[in-house]
């Protein structure tokens, strides 16, 4: 049977998706991960269960379908692992999730230079109100993103400057240049191909790299103190990895989920895309230049090809489906069937819930923030509670997708959706009206895996991937409807009082 293996590599799942050379899902294989949680903030995975656990799914759907046309690997993104030349992880994989180095984010973020490159991007920042052709240049974007990007606890730069620092089998073994880094798709690379590669999507999301000048950031680098010598080559998407070893199968393309989800929904400038996980990542096409930061929009390569480059800017909802979860862990809902139920009243109360379970982010930027429920009287019920939840999520959703088009100097008609939350129809279309967004939904809702297949086609194909790029099947279409501006205007009010 002739199909496309694409590995689908998260925190808490890892998958194998057989598609068909037409697009067709064949089949699904998953198997469940097991997050080490050793103090109050870490968050870390056992690297050789991972990689182990990856080669149980390529086995069982070889033994089932046979070998395929080549592999494709998506991958949750900003997770470090160090390992020596024989492959032995020298301590746990720190995933995203973890907060370990926030006194680290303090003590970088005061020292001198990184104080001054704020105030330097704030000064271009007010020039390129008067002049904005400032902003259009390679130069004037970098010096700008200075005043909004920073240090984070999720970035791997930070990461590895904690394993130096407080593990002595890393240090010993950066300092006699027998250290490996790499985010979660490096280590499985390596240890299918012994290469030692990323690409583009991925590194840029590691705090390291420089996506105005499209490589490993030497000041950053020099910032935290960690050697050029233990980061891996750079790739672009269109460039195959290597041969899978036992297997004699490519490995066509590596790309990180958000920009996989992002190349699925459409490659021109002005596309639009939101991923609802366990929080919700918006993205937007910006072409072929990349544009600034702003705040809490951050920018990123959002695929790279031999013969040319696109970036993005992203924002982002710390939580969007955890918070659906926390419904349920409360016994205010049984599943997601119950959602719909809600919004069956013709008018609900007049609750304000700002469900920041993880801080607010894009474009507030009050990671301290842990959200709010306003308005409550003894009048409110359960419904009440989940239906304003839901406004309050699909409000976030409007804020975003505006802070991206801010940023961008874009307008987009449409949005294309993805991810788990996506099931919920009443929460697709209060997003629509809130926004004023065409919303669509396509009949495959996990993006991530679905544009990692085209990209491996496309890349199998010997096509250029951008060329290649087709529209995919569309399960429905929400259209504004209604644009709930009393909603709108206690929403405003309410974060003015706290704020």
């Amino acid at each position: 049977m002739s199909y496309y293996l694409i590995l689908d590599v998260g925190t808490t799942n890892l998958k194998a998706y057989a598609f068909s050379e037409s697009g067709e899902k064949l089949k699904v294989l998953s198997r469940r991960t097991s997050p080490v949680y050793p103090r109050h903030g870490w968050a870390e995975l056992e690297p050789l269960e991972l990689i182990e656990g990856v080669r149980k799914l390529i086995d069982d759907m070889l033994s089932e379908l046979g070998k395929p046309e080549g592999v494709g690997i998506t991958n949750q993104r900003s997770s470090t692992v160090i390992w020596d030349r024989e492959g032995n992880p020298l301590y746990r994989m720190i995933t995203w999730q973890d907060t370990r180095t926030e006194e680290l984010v303090e003590e970088l973020s005061s020292k001198f230079i990184v104080r001054f490159g704020r105030i330097l991007g704030k000064t271009f920042q007010l020039a390129s109100r008067l002049i904005p052709k400032i902003a259009e240049t390679k130069r004037g974007a970098y010096i700008i993103s200075l005043a909004h990007v920073g240090f984070g606890t999720s970035h791997s730069s930070l990461q590895i400057k904690w394993l130096i620092d407080n593990i002595p089998e890393v240090k010993k073994a950066v300092e006699t240049g027998d250290a490996f880094f790499g985010t979660l798709d490096t280590w499985i690379v390596w240890n299918l191909t012994r290469r030692h590669v990323t690409d583009y999507t991925n590194a840029s999301a590691t705090g390291l790299f420089d996506p105005f000048y499209m490589k490993w950031s030497d000041n950053i680098a020099h910032i935290v103190g960690i050697p050029r010598k233990i980061l891996p080559e750079i790739i672009s998407n269109d460039t195959p990895a290597g041969e899978l070893k036992n297997y004699d199968v490519p490995l066509l393309t590596v790309i990180a989920d958000q920009q996989a989800s992002l190349y699925r929904a459409g490659v021109r400038e002005g596309s639009m895309k939101m991923t609802h996980g366990t929080g919700t990542f918006i993205d937007i096409n910006v072409g072929e230049k990349p544009k600034p930061a702003a705040p809490a929009v951050y920018p990123m390569v959002a695929l790279k090809t031999k013969r040319k480059t696109l970036y993005l800017l992203e924002g982002m909802i710390n939580a969007s489906g955890s918070a659906v979860d926390w419904l349920i862990s409360t016994g205010l809902m049984k599943d997601y069937s119950e959602l719909g139920r809600a919004f069956e009243k013709e008018k609900g109360s007049d609750l304000i819930f700002i469900p920041t379970f993880a801080g607010l982010s894009t474009p507030y930027n009050h990671p301290e923030f842990k959200g709010a429920l306003m308005n409550i009287s003894l009048g409110a019920g359960r419904e009440d509670i989940i239906r304003a939840l839901i406004m309050g999520l699909a409000m976030r959703c409007s804020e975003v997708i505006s802070a991206l088009e801010n940023a961008s100097g874009l307008r987009v008609e449409s949005v294309m959706v993805d991810g788990g939350l996506s099931q919920s129809n009443e929460f697709l279309q209060i997003i629509a009206d809130l926004s004023g967004k065409r919303i669509i939904k396509p009949v495959e809702i996990n993006g991530s895996a679905c544009g990692t297949f085209m990209l491996a086609k496309a890349v199998n194909e010997k096509k250029d991937p951008v060329a290649a790029w087709r529209k995919p099947e569309i399960e429905r279409v929400f259209e504004p409807f209604e644009n709930h501006e009393m909603f709108k205007r206690r929403w405003r009010e309410t974060l003015k009082k706290l704020f």
